[in-house]
């Protein structure tokens, strides 16, 4: 599947005896493992990060240093249809910022 472009929408069992929650079957419409779509996504996600990365002043620590694409995962509570707001932050602070975002998790 790398390098494709697949217009399925993909349907994943995940009832045995052709998958489970933890390890989805192949799509019933196209026969696309489950790792396969994943390693697509993440491939796709991390071309979006470094094909709009660019020079600039970071906004949090005000330094003149490559800018990367950050936008907090969504959440679970969010409604549907929000999307996070994006920004461009130097590695050091987008670093940061993942911290945080990934943290927001474990507040109970």
């Amino acid at each position: 599947m790398p390098g494709t472009v697949s217009l399925c929408k993909h349907s994943f069992p995940v009832q045995p005896p052709l998958g489970s929650i933890f390890r989805p079957g192949d799509c019933d419409r196209c026969g696309t493992t489950w790792n396969d779509v994943q390693a697509e996504l993440q491939r796709q996600e991390e071309a979006l990060i470094n094909g709009t990365a660019r020079e600039g002043t970071c906004p949090d620590c005000g330094q003149q240093r490559r800018l990367i694409r950050f936008q907090p995962e969504d959440k679970p509570w969010n409604p549907i249809g929000f999307e996070e707001p994006v920004t461009f932050l130097c590695i050091d602070c987008w670093n940061t910022a993942a911290d945080v975002d990934n943290a927001s998790y474990h507040v109970v």
